[in-house]
């Protein structure tokens, strides 16, 4: 339908050109007339059907129309004449309506919407009120016979089209200048070409003030770069057509393996967007996560990145956070996530791994760390209940052990017993209550308790610890580790001589003690060493043994601390 009646509108628009006894060139008018209409409509045709969502292509097939009907100034009759000046301009409107509001035909901020209103008002009111003054004995609406108003009220329409032209060169020039690399490969043609036009409608203008005789051609000429504007479009188009072939490419990378990592590398390559991001769909928590498997949150609807999703047998598998301006090329983004599928989904398993790894080791964490909050918990109530309720009852015992001599004998005894056996029970619940949970390691840190631990040791200890406090969860660690490796190697090791070295370097801390007993020692053997490898790991950190036979055994802890 939309073709058809293209098709008439060209060729009635040639024959009153043809017809014309008015018009100057009127070949090469009715050839560029005819042209860029309909190059307009065809390009206009070619973006609706590519993008229905946006309004780019039916303003351009509007402007194709707007640019036949303006023919009808060529015509011979005075209705021709007078809805010929009508229309005449409106073409142009509708240019400077596509060219800012190329991409999507939307004008998105307050200047280009302010531009194109004053456009639309200086070809419509402005341009009735000329023709309203314009002596002509064709004019049908001539209300006055008034050529020197007439001509001041063109003379400022065309220099207000000037003063438009250069505003809209600037709002054209900053877009290129502010926009991402995909998205200034998306308006570099158009807005190039656009820019021509203007530049050439200023020159026109200008010509005709100043009455230069070139300036019938400097009309064609812009009518000409009108007609290219269009093809620039297409061109952009076909850019992304050969963009797609990228695609093959991509398709040849993942074929083999893909180093982790790796993939986004790919996918930004592919798209021509080095600000790519991938994340990774984890439908269990219904969250996304980065190839490391840390959580992403995905930009909201008004920001200046675009989310794309990717599907796997209608399955959701990533996201792609992206330029905006790969939004004006959507199948190469499809043919991207289409080609990239069974990657991302394989990428996807191993984030879902990572994440569940760290949640497993977050896990790990809280639970030495809430072990060690109760056994301190169980210290406190050991040391300010039960072993101060004995303290209390060796003080009553002490005083009837004190009793006059006259008392039973009897009665004394029991007491000096009943005394021994509280001191003894003290003892025990303050070897307890130290086992549980240290109060020196809490009150004056790992240095102290370490010399503590040194000292009721019957293999000699030298000691070698940073005084610098560190981190609870650490400190209880590293207390641990030193306390189980010098009661192996006192029970079990033979040794002479244990070397014990914590410090802080590199942003970990490494705790070491060596002995130079039997050897032989293994995580395998007992449980006192994979506890101990339990409660590091829990901390991200690593623990090794090593133990050859008859050459002493070394432990070594290294545990990440910021």
């Amino acid at each position: 339908m939309i073709i058809g009646v293209a098709v008439l509108a060209g060729v009635g628009a040639a024959l009153l050109f043809a017809r014309s006894d008015s018009q100057v060139d009127r070949g090469w008018y009715a050839v560029l007339t005819v042209w860029t209409g309909w190059s307009f409509i065809g390009a206009g045709l070619v973006a609706w059907c590519r993008r229905p969502d946006y309004r780019i292509g039916p303003w351009m097939i509007v402007t194709g129309f707007l640019w036949l009907i303006s023919a009808v100034v060529a015509g011979n009759t005075a209705g021709f004449f007078t809805v010929g000046n009508l229309v005449d301009t409106l073409a142009k409107a509708a240019f400077v309506q596509v060219l800012l509001g190329y991409p999507d035909g939307r004008l998105h901020h307050w200047p280009e919407r302010a531009v194109a209103a004053v456009t639309w008002l200086d070809v419509t009111v402005v341009q009735l009120a000329v023709l309203l003054f314009t002596p002509s004995p064709r004019n049908l609406i001539q209300i006055g016979n008034h050529a020197q108003l007439t001509q001041d009220l063109h003379s400022a329409q065309r220099w207000t089209a000037v003063a438009l032209v250069a505003v809209a060169l600037a709002l054209v020039a900053g877009r290129l200048r502010t926009a991402s690399p995909p998205m200034r490969r998306a308006l570099l043609p158009v807005l190039t070409s656009g820019a021509l036009v203007l530049v050439l409608l200023a020159a026109a203008v200008v010509a005709n003030e100043s009455s230069w005789a070139g300036a019938e051609q400097l009309v064609l000429a812009q009518i000409a770069a009108y007609g290219l504007v269009p093809y620039a479009f297409l061109a952009g188009l076909l850019r992304s057509r050969l963009a797609r072939a990228s695609v093959a490419d991509l398709v040849v990378q993942l074929g083999g393996p893909v180093a982790p990592g790796s993939l986004r590398d790919s996918l930004a390559r592919a798209l021509g967007d080095s600000s790519l991001e991938v994340a990774y769909w984890l439908p269990e928590s219904a969250t996304y996560a980065d190839a490391a498997g840390r959580p992403v949150s995905l930009p909201p609807d008004d920001s200046e990145r675009t989310v794309t999703a990717v599907e796997r047998g209608g399955v959701r598998v990533a996201a792609l956070i992206h330029d905006p301006g790969l939004r004006e090329d959507p199948e190469l983004l499809q043919a991207v996530g289409a080609a990239a599928g069974l990657a991302l989904e394989n990428e996807r398993l191993q984030a879902e791994l990572r994440a569940k790894l760290d949640e497993l080791r977050a896990s790990r964490a809280r639970i030495v760390q809430a072990g060690d909050s109760e056994r301190r918990r169980l210290e406190r109530n050991l040391h300010d209940g039960a072993q101060q309720r004995l303290l209390a009852l060796s003080f009553l015992l002490g005083l009837a052990e004190s009793a006059p001599p006259g008392e039973s004998p009897a009665v004394a005894k029991l007491a000096r017993e009943a005394k021994e056996q509280v001191v003894q029970a003290i003892e025990e619940l303050r070897e307890l209550a130290h086992g549980i949970h240290p109060t020196i390691l809490t009150d004056r840190g790992l240095a102290v308790a370490l010399q503590t631990v040194a000292a009721r040791s019957p293999v000699p200890v030298a000691l070698s610890v940073d005084p610098e406090r560190l981190p609870g969860s650490i400190e209880t660690a590293a207390y641990y580790l030193v306390s189980e490796a010098i009661a192996n190697a006192t029970k079990h090791a033979s040794a002479n001589r244990i070397d014990v070295k914590v410090a802080r370097t590199n942003g970990k801390v490494s705790i070491e003690v060596a002995d130079d007993g039997v050897g032989g020692a293994s995580a395998a053997a007992g449980s006192g060493l994979k506890g101990l490898i339990d409660r590091i790991e829990a901390l991200d950190g690593t623990l090794f043994v090593t133990s050859p036979a008859c050459a002493g055994t070394t432990i070594r802890a290294e545990i990440p601390c910021a």
